[in-house]
């Protein structure tokens, strides 16, 4: 590899580094995997500075064998045995409310073990944390839970959902922790837990080995941008029918194999780029 290659590599990286905020599921994965900013970020959306994590496992797999599993960002429980399911989402589509149901009821099904009776059910929160304001109420918080109709009155069957827009903005706690989420740079961030966390992440040198955390992280982005590149770029070649489908797999092939992850999204976008490489690998 040439040095070119390798300082274009190095600024690649440092480019995604510096850009990351919260909101960005890939990155808040790794940030969660300190506990502290785990507690900080329920603390404030819940309002009880007392709430302590004793366990949290980050992508964890909650299989159905007779429906569609879930792969959750972080499934976590407090010292008094409640859990709690985070979810980043900056898609409308990702926080629909059926999806939410589902995520409740996987957690039940996954909290109570065999045997054990139906009263034993954790106290349960699925907390979706948006870029948008996905039920379109102008709030900045919603907290999601089922009431007897007739009386008015709470269900009580301890299933809480909650939606967090993040796209609102104020001097409240909660408004201070939406803003942290959308902050590039630490020095905007409120709060001390989180911008610590996201500045020893942040002063990662690409071209440094042994940070697992981060070295991870940039080989999740290099796929995802791999594959929404290729997917793309397919699209974009069938577009006006005049790029062979064969064509354009062979040639995100070939540029993958390059390392050529900037030409995949280039030619995504722009027809005439996607021509002009298909020139150049002479397909």
């Amino acid at each position: 590899m040439s040095n070119f290659k390798l300082a274009s590599d190095y600024a690649d990286k440092q480019e995604i580094i510096s850009s990351l905020t919260l909101m960005d599921d890939l990155f808040m994965k790794v940030v969660l995997q300190d506990k502290q900013c785990t507690e900080y970020i329920l603390q404030t959306i819940l309002d009880n500075a007392k709430l302590k994590l004793k366990k949290q496992i980050l992508q964890k797999n909650l299989p159905n064998l007779h429906g569609h599993s879930l792969i959750l960002d972080c499934l976590c429980e407090d010292e008094t045995n409640n859990i709690y399911n985070i979810e980043i989402q900056n898609n409308i589509s990702g926080a629909q409310p059926k999806r939410a149901r589902y995520h409740a009821a996987l957690l039940d099904m996954h909290s109570l073990k065999r045997g054990n009776d139906f009263t034993q059910l954790p106290r349960s929160y699925v907390i979706f944390i948006t870029a948008k304001d996905v039920l379109h109420g102008q709030q900045q918080i919603y907290h999601v839970e089922r009431i007897i109709r007739e009386s008015g009155k709470p269900f009580s069957d301890e299933s809480h959902i909650i939606y967090f827009n993040t796209s609102y903005i104020d001097n409240s706690p909660l408004g201070k922790l939406a803003e942290d989420f959308h902050a590039i740079e630490t020095s905007k961030m409120h709060s001390p837990i989180l911008s610590k966390r996201v500045e020893v992440l942040k002063s990662f040198n690409a071209n440094q080995k042994g940070d697992q955390e981060m070295n991870v992280l940039l080989e999740q982005y290099r796929q995802k941008a791999l594959k929404e590149g290729m997917e793309k770029g397919m699209e974009k070649g069938m577009e006006k029918g005049n790029l062979a489908k064969q064509k354009v797999m062979q040639l995100m092939g070939l540029l993958a194999e390059e390392g050529r992850i900037e030409d995949i999204k280039k030619a995504s976008v722009d027809q005439e780029y996607l021509q002009n490489l298909i020139l150049e690998f002479d397909l």
